[in-house]
This record gives C-alpha cells, sequence and structure tokens, in this order.
C-alpha cells in the first residue's frame, strides 16, 4: 500500500459488491462447515482457557484487534463468523474494529506517540504490510510472536513466507492476506497481453493508470526494465523513475491512482492498469457488462507479491489474546473460511484442501492459491533502510505529481 495515503489493497469500501459476488459462493456452505468442523490444523481443536497468558502480556480475555476494511469473512447482518466461533472457543472476546485505512495514517494515529513514549498502545493485534512491519521492527516496537502459543503457525505457514528479509527469523509478524501486482486489462478491448511493455508505450494512450504505491509501480517498471526488485540498487530505482515520467509527460497515462483505477476500468475510462489481483477478481468480474472482460495478468517478466501481517504492538497488556488468534487462523479451516471472503493469497498450507471440499472453482482459482512456477515469477520489494525509505518515497512522490 502507499507510503503516502494509502487506500485499502481493494476498493474495499464496496463491500455490498463483494458480498454480491460471493452469494453463489461457498460462504452459506462454510457457515454450517464452520459450526460442525473441529479444527483441523496441527495444534489442538480447542484454544486454551481465556484467562491463560502467554508471557508478553498479563491478559488473555479481550483482543483489540485493528484491520482493515473488508478484510475478514463477514455475513449479511454484518457480524463476522470466524470471530464469533473465536469467541465461542477461546472465551477471548474481540474488539475488531476495521481502523486502517493506510499504513502511514494508522501509524501516524494510533502507534508513533505512544510507541516512541514507552507506552502500550490501544491495539494488540494490528494488520500492517511489509514494509510498515519492518519499519517496527526496526524500532524495536513488535511483540516476538511466542511459537509455543502459536503451534499451528509454525506447522501451516506457507514455506515462501519463511525467512522473510524484514523478519528473518520469522517472529514479528503472522502473514495474513498476500495479494499480487500486475496487469489489470479489459481484455474486449485489449486483446491478450502478456508483457509489463505494454505499459510505456502509447498502444493504449490516455487509457492507463499508474498504481499510487511506489514499491508496486516502481517494482513493475523494474521488472520490465530486467532489474530484480528484491535487490534494487539507486541506479536501477531511478531507472525506474524515468521512465514511469517518460510516460507520464508522454500522455500515455490517464492519471496515477490508489484504488480508483477499479471505478475508471469500470466506466471503460481505463482499460489497462497496474492493479491488484483480489481487485480483479472481487470488484471487476462481478459487475462487468457484456461488452467487457476484466482479466488479471501475471506478466512473462513477472509481478510484484505484498502482503499484510499480522503484529502485536510492544507492551500489549493482552498479546496471549493476540497469539490465540494467530493460531486459530492458521488452522486451514478457519483461513479458508476468511479466504472464501476475501479472495486474496492465503499464507496457510492445507487452506487449499479444505476449500476444494466446498468450492472446488476456488480452490483452483491462480489468483488465491498461485501455482508453483507463479509463485517463481513473484518478486517481493527489497527492505529498506531508514533513509532510503524516506527519499526514495519522497522522489517517487515528487515524480508522480501526488
Amino acid at each position: 500500500m502507499s507510503a503516502q495515503t494509502q487506500a485499502p489493497r481493494t476498493a474495499l469500501t464496496s463491500s455490498v459488491t463483494r458480498r454480491h459476488f460471493l452469494q453463489g459462493s461457498a460462504m452459506a456452505g462454510f457457515a454450517t462447515f464452520l459450526a460442525a468442523c473441529g479444527t483441523s490444523g496441527t495444534g489442538s481443536s480447542a484454544a486454551p482457557s481465556a484467562g491463560a497468558s502467554s508471557g508478553g502480556g498479563t491478559g488473555s480475555s479481550e483482543l483489540r484487534f485493528a484491520n482493515w476494511i473488508g478484510y475478514i469473512d463477514i455475513a449479511d447482518d454484518g457480524s463476522y463468523p470466524t470471530i464469533k466461533k473465536f469467541e465461542a472457543e477461546s472465551g477471548v472476546k474481540v474488539k475488531y474494529l476495521e481502523d486502517i485505512n493506510g499504513n502511514e495514517e494508522f501509524y501516524a494515529a494510533s502507534l508513533a506517540a505512544p510507541l516512541d513514549a514507552g507506552l502500550p498502545t490501544e491495539w494488540d493485534l494490528v494488520v500492517l504490510t511489509d514494509w510498515m512491519i519492518g519499519r517496527l521492527i526496526r524500532k524495536g516496537w513488535l511483540e516476538a510472536i511466542d511459537k509455543a502459543n502459536t503451534p499451528n503457525f509454525t506447522a501451516n505457514l506457507a514455506p515462501n513466507y519463511v525467512g522473510r528479509s524484514f523478519d528473518p527469523d520469522t517472529k514479528f509478524a503472522a502473514p495474513w492476506q498476500s495479494g499480487m501486482t500486475g496487469l489489470a486489462i479489459d481484455q474486449k478491448v485489449t486483446g491478450p497481453l502478456t508483457s509489463l511493455g505494454v505499459l510505456f508505450t502509447d498502444q493504449f494512450k490516455g487509457k492507463v493508470t499508474y498504481l499510487s504505491e511506489m514499491r508496486d509501480a516502481v517494482g513493475l517498471t523494474a521488472l520490465d526494465l530486467g532489474a530484480d526488485p528484491a535487490s534494487l540498487t539507486q541506479a536501477e530505482f531511478d531507472a525506474a523513475l524515468a521512465a514511469m515520467a517518460a510516460a507520464i509527460k508522454a500522455g500515455i497515462v490517464r492519471q496515477v491512482t490508489g484504488n480508483s483505477y477499479v471505478e475508471m476500468m469500470a466506466s471503460g475510462d481505463v482499460v489497462l492498469a497496474m492493479g491488484w489481483s483480489g481487485d480483479v477478481l472481487s470488484l471487476l468480474v462481478p459487475d462487468q457488462k457484456p461488452e467487457q472482460d476484466f482479466q488479471w495478468v501475471l506478466a512473462e517478466e513477472g509481478g510484484m507479491l505484498w502482503t499484510d501481517n499480522m503484529a502485536i504492538p510492544l507492551g500489549s497488556p493482552n498479546k496471549g489474546a493476540a497469539e490465540k488468534w494467530i493460531d486459530f487462523y492458521y488452522d486451514p479451516v478457519n483461513a479458508a473460511a476468511i479466504e472464501a471472503y476475501v479472495n486474496y493469497v492465503c499464507p496457510v498450507v492445507g487452506a487449499k484442501e479444505v476449500m476444494l471440499e466446498l468450492d472446488p472453482e476456488l480452490a483452483n482459482n491462480p489468483l488465491i492459491f498461485p501455482p508453483a512456477d507463479w509463485v517463481a515469477r513473484l518478486h517481493q520489494f527489497r527492505l529498506t533502510t531508514a533513509e532510503e525509505e524516506t527519499v526514495w518515497d519522497e522522489a517517487f512522490t515528487k515524480m508522480m505529481g501526488l
């Protein structure tokens, strides 16, 4: 998400659209399935008693959980079925708020002041993007996840998430959902597209958008130029900015935007965008007109992979409750129930097999469970130093005119 004014990864204010999309999906089946099933993860099906502490905090009977809008399964009455299941099994009362509209905004409003003063925040669990998690780790502002209390997390975390550069010991960040950044197209207009190079030609001049998220926009451009975003140098960063600046100056790019590219594609004003995988599946495809065919494309040069992660702010008095939730989520049954709603890339091993029982179409969708050859072409933006983060964000913002 953008280092400046991030909107949620999808246009998640459009939750009615998402529910409309899922009316014919597995949600009703999952409600029955969750009620009937015990957990199927590595750990015990029942959570520890609500009063048990897990080392980082003294309380475990409450969980104050901040997340992005629409980023968990939601019933028609507005309740959260999986949270209800967790409360019933664990005895932990969850205060769940969709309080995160952007990484920087949430950091400034809810984390920076208390943590800088050595005080706890009002949250026990937050969901933030890789680079923000890296910043919090750098500052020493996160609690380590006790792996003795989270056996499902240890056993069921997909291998490609283990030992990431910003969290080499996999002890501060528990992946919540991942997404892919590539080409969003209206194939009825563009025809099949396979290369990132089309973003920099005048083939669809004036009907192209770039993302206002630095790591995604620079990452895709770097891939087109033959550079690896995971090891980007200053010279390669500068070259990527120059390529985007030239396309903007030439009028190829209609707008640099966050999630609003979805509305522009739906209206037909844009036919090619740097886009997020979940947007196409959850927001564009369900309401497309007969003359539209929205597709998300992982280009031959590759695409970007980003992750929003659960983390425990330093000093949380309810660290034990947060760890219970992390372990609960990493049970494949629970992860699959959430995944059937949010439609992003699931980090939990075994969730696909659970999904196959209820909705094979969703389980076999590569936008949710990418095959191995896709994973091999997905890149994560490299960890930046504090100085690089500031300098690169400022240079990108200036170049894009944001």
